[in-house]
Order: structure tokens, then C-alpha cells, then sequence
């Protein structure tokens, strides 16, 4: 895969100088902190939960999310991402956590936050049956929906609370304006130093501008709680009291959980590609780790009697403004959140800081998040389909977010779906794929052993294939020379296994499947040489896939727990 380079000043795996390391990772912090721990507030009051329950939630919110966002940047075997993907309490499961606690308290929340937990493990673990259905495309969709929905986050946030002596005023307008041009003019027109700085300088300019109009009055209540203490409130415990009654919201959560799974997907998919300086192809088996580890937070929520997690957008927008995407961000970022919770005084310090200017902050990073979307949606051309696919799932999208589409016809149970444009657009884009997959004919199927001695029974198979298909000669022709060029590669590399061929026709184009039960190099990145005279042994080797390219489009390869899955299309 080729493509322009990202002007990345670190990438995932090099190591930023420790104090560009701590003023980034508080800077992660700085943007999602307030959301993590006041999420759980918002759900408690509005079910009516105890005081008790509710406050020990909300220090135990920044624990877990700590926790798993270390895990998803470590990446422990299997589990975690190995990028700088925060962690943190998830929005999504909002309506769904207020009628599980209206059911039965945090118990019961904590609880089915354990038990739906394996519906994302089983998602990851056969995600090479859903390769063509959760596809890069989808994801992309998924992270627009996330843009769309920042954005009447951001205005409300923007505007101030109802209710306050400054909703909607003036001063609030100002706040967010100056951090929104400041974040967004560095950003644009600032030089390379410059854009590492933009959002600590834009939240800063934002800040100052608050203090001088007397926004931050709120937080001179909290000055007096101590600087270190341990969690305030009671953990609320589990329960096995689970009953008839209860079926509605564990099917809500359940179907919630399989939504914030896709959302991981795309989360996955959008920080491999701005993470390093040159386009890859999507690493599957990464994916797969970001859902076992996105899965494991909801357990680890669920301990720790708090609301469930999800993947956090809004800090791959950071890293690619910044062009800081060391690791060792995210490992700081982690540790950070953990720390807070056990001092009040900076916690609630963070909390009360002023909306207006987070406002202004997330309507910056939701313009700067909306082209890593794109760029999936994009990333192997558009056609009818896949330009519907985005069209209705977006749309769908918005009418859900707007909350105001036949409001009074919909049961409040389906509130998750009807008023959240995630979820809502999710589940449409999800359906659509889905839908497209299973009207696609069947096509032609087969196995070749892949020895080289068994190329001319592959041959035979394309022709029989083409005579099926109806396909013309020319066609067969490069079908065959395509299919050749990687039995052989295969054949040379390791020729002991069983390939599977699957040849169908897709809106007049051929889609071509080749499924191989090793691990095989990724055969995207091979290009032709630029001087054929003075090129390497190996690239001259591999001068048939390098005209492989040339021939193919719309080229994916995949690994997937150790399979390899190559698919291309041929016109």
C-alpha cells in the first residue's frame, strides 16, 4: 500500500523525550477526564441510585478506565491494541445503565456489565467470519457517526449547563471561540512545533480567556477537599438476583455491547492508519486485540462497580494534529488515570473546569477526526453499493442523533437506538453489509493443494470457473495469471497446506478469494522497482506480484488468528 507520508514526529513504536511525554499524556487526560468520571454521576442521579453508590462509581471510573487503557497500549499477548487507544466510561450505554439501574441499582449493572462482556470476545474471535461485512469502509462509517454525534456534545458543552448564570451568554461564546481558533489556527497554518503544541495552547487560550470573564468561580468550592485521599462512597457489590423482568435491559446491553465493538473496530482501524508515517494495510489480529481488551474493561467496569467502557475517538484526533503517537504516551495517559481519583482536589479541579471551553475544544477535534474517516470509507475506491452503504447509514445516523424523529411512536426501550446516532447508524451500516454479502451470488469454490506441482490443477479449476461464470477469454486469462502469481508465491514460501479459491461476480466485477491456513507476508506493499537494472534479487523475485498490482484492484489482505485471507477484484 502506498501512499502520502504522515508527518508524524513519532511514531507508535519510537520513544518521545519524557517531558514531551508527560505534558502529552496530561494533555489526553485534560480532554477526556471530566467525561470518564461525570458520566457515571449523570447516569446515577438520573435512576435515582444512592449517593454512596454513585460517588465510589465515579472515582472507580478513572481506576478502570486507567487500567484498561494500559492494557490496550501494552498490548498483552493477544489482548490490547499496541497503540496510544484510550479507555474510558462509554456514552453509548447511557440509557441502557439508566434502566438497568432504575432494575436494579450498580449491583445489577456491574453485574450484566460482566456477562455481556463475552459477546465482544466472541465478535473478536470470529472476526475472520465477519472480514467481509466489518470491512474498512464500515469502520470509517462508524467513526463519521462518532464525528456526528461530538457535535451536539460539543454545543451543549459550548453553551453551558441550564440553569447557570452564564447559559448561552456572551462570555461563554468567547471562551469556546478563542479555543476552537486557536486549536484549529495552529493546526491549519502553524509550523511543525507549532501543531505539537496547538491543543495545550488552544485549551490554555481558552482557560485564560474564562478566568478574565469570571467562568471558573465553580471550582473555588473544591480548593478545600485534600490533595491525596482514598475513593468516597461505598462499593455497591454484585448480585445473582437476576430475573424475568430483567431480559429487556440485558438484551439492550447486550446489543449495546456488540454496537461499542464495531465502534472499537473503526477506533482500531483509524489509530493503525495515522500512527505511522506510511500507509499499511489493517493488521486484523490488532483489531481483534482491541476488542478483547475493549471487552475486558467492561469485566473489569464491572468489578470495580462502575459503568461500562468503550474506545475513545477523540484522542486519535489529538495524536494526528499533535504528530505524537509514541506509546509512551498512552502508557503516561494511563498511569494518570489511575492517579487521579485518589486526589480529590485535582480530580474535581479537572471536573469543574469550564464547559464552554471543552466545548470549543471537542468542535476542533471533530473537524480534525472527520478526514480519518474518510480516508477508510475511501481507501479502496467507492462504488454504488458501498456509496449507498455510507449515504443511508449516515442519514439514519443523523435523524437519531436529532432525537426528534416521531419521538412519541417509539417505546422508551428503543431510546438507545433512537436517539443515539451511533448506535442507530451502526446497526443500519452493519445491516446493510450484511444484507449486500448475502445477495451476492455463490459463485465458484475449490481447494488446491500448494505444492508446485499442483499449479495446472489451479489452472484447470479458473477455466472451469470462467465456463460457469460465463466469463470471456481475455478475462479468464488474467484471472488465471493472477490466481498463479499467488499459488506461487505461496508455493515458494511454504507449499505443505491447502489453499482455498473462491471466484464470484459482484456488480459486474470479479471478486476473487484465496484463503491460506499460514501466515504469509503482506504481499499489498509490493511495488515495482524504479530501475529494473540495479534492482535487488528479491524485489526482481518479486516481479510478478509487483505486476500483480497492475493487473488487480481493490487488493486486501488480512490475517485473522493465523489464516491468511487475500481478496481482489478483477474487472
Amino acid at each position: 500500500m502506498v501512499g502520502k507520508s504522515n508527518k508524524l514526529l513519532y511514531t507508535v513504536n519510537e520513544k518521545s523525550p519524557l517531558w514531551l511525554t508527560l505534558v502529552m499524556g496530561l494533555q489526553h487526560v485534560l480532554l477526556i477526564y471530566s467525561s470518564i468520571v461525570f458520566l457515571p454521576v449523570i447516569i446515577g442521579k438520573a435512576a435515582g441510585a444512592p449517593l454512596e453508590h454513585i460517588l465510589f462509581a465515579s472515582f472507580a471510573a478513572g481506576v478502570a478506565s486507567g487500567l484498561v487503557t494500559l492494557i490496550q497500549v501494552l498490548r498483552l499477548g493477544p489482548i490490547g491494541t499496541g497503540y496510544t487507544l484510550f479507555m474510558g466510561s462509554s456514552a453509548a450505554y447511557l440509557a441502557g445503565s439508566i434502566a438497568t439501574l432504575q432494575a436494579g441499582g450498580f449491583a445489577l449493572l456491574a453485574t450484566l456489565s460482566i456477562l455481556v462482556a463475552p459477546i465482544e470476545f466472541l465478535m473478536a474471535y470470529f472476526l475472520r467470519f465477519l472480514r467481509h461485512i466489518i470491512t474498512p469502509v464500515v469502520g470509517g462509517v462508524i467513526l463519521l457517526l462518532v464525528v456526528l454525534s461530538l457535535v451536539p456534545l460539543s454545543l451543549h458543552e459550548w453553551m453551558g449547563e441550564k440553569g447557570q448564570i452564564f447559559y448561552g451568554s456572551w462570555q461563554n461564546f468567547l471562551a469556546g471561540l478563542i479555543t476552537l481558533c486557536v486549536l484549529l489556527g495552529l493546526s491549519l497554518f502553524g509550523n511543525k512545533n507549532q501543531r505539537v503544541w496547538s491543543p495545550i495552547l488552544g485549551l490554555v487560550a481558552g482557560l485564560s480567556a474564562a478566568w478574565a470573564f469570571g467562568l471558573f468561580q465553580a471550582v473555588k468550592a473544591e480548593m478545600d477537599f485534600p490533595w491525596f485521599g482514598s475513593f468516597r462512597g461505598v462499593w455497591p457489590g454484585l448480585t445473582l438476583d437476576l430475573r424475568m423482568e430483567h431480559l429487556p435491559v440485558i438484551g439492550a446491553l447486550a446489543l449495546l455491547t456488540m454496537i461499542n465493538g464495531v465502534q472499537a473496530i473503526g477506533n482500531s482501524m483509524a489509530i493503525q492508519q495515522i500512527a505511522h508515517r506510511r500507509p499499511r494495510p489493517i493488521d486484523y489480529g490488532i483489531v481483534q486485540g482491541t476488542m478483547y481488551a475493549d471487552a475486558l474493561g467492561n469485566i473489569f467496569s464491572g468489578i470495580l462497580g462502575t459503568v461500562p467502557n468503550e474506545t475513545y475517538s477523540e484522542n486519535i484526533s489529538v495524536q494526528k494534529v499533535t504528530g505524537v503517537a509514541s506509546r509512551s504516551v498512552g502508557i503516561c495517559g494511563a498511569l494518570l488515570l489511575i492517579a487521579l481519583p485518589f486526589s480529590p482536589k485535582i480530580s474535581l479541579f479537572l471536573v469543574n473546569l469550564p464547559t464552554p471551553v471543552f466545548g470549543g475544544f471537542l468542535m476542533g477535534l471533530a473537524a480534525m477526526m472527520l478526514p480519518t474517516g474518510l480516508e477508510l470509507v475511501f481507501s479502496h475506491g467507492i462504488n454504488h453499493r458501498t456509496g449507498l452503504l455510507v449515504g443511508v447509514s449516515v442519514c439514519i445516523g443523523l435523524v437519531a442523533e436529532s432525537g426528534k424523529f416521531f419521538s412519541d411512536l417509539f417505546p422508551i426501550s428503543l431510546g438507545v437506538f433512537t436517539n443515539n446516532g451511533v448506535a442507530a447508524g451502526g446497526l443500519a451500516v452493519i445491516t446493510l453489509s450484511l444484507l449486500f454479502r448475502l445477495t451476492e451470488s455463490r459463485g465458484y469454490t475449490a481447494k488446491v493443494p500448494s505444492g508446485l506441482e499442483n499449479l495446472p490443477l489451479l489452472a484447470q479449476h479458473v477455466q472451469k470457473a470462467g465456463e460457469i461464470l460465463d466469463l470471456p477469454a481475455e478475462q479468464i486469462l488474467r484471472l488465471e495469471l493472477a490466481c498463479e502469481e499467488i499459488f506461487l508465491h505461496i508455493a515458494r514460501t511454504d507449499g505443505e497446506n491447502t489453499l482455498a479459491l473462491r471466484i464470484k461476480e459482484v456488480e459486474e466485477e470479479l471478486l476473487v478469494e484465496i484463503i491460506y491456513g499460514r501466515n504469509l507476508g503482506d504481499l499489498a506493499s509490493i511495488r515495482m522497482p524504479g530501475n529494473l537494472l540495479v534492482a535487488p534479487e528479491k524485489d526482481l523475485d518479486n516481479l510478478g506480484l509487483a505486476l500483480l498490482h497492475q493487473v488487480v484492484h481493490d487488493f486486501h489482505q488480512a490475517v485473522i488468528s493465523g489464516i491468511t485471507y487475500i481478496w481482489f477484484k478483477l474487472e
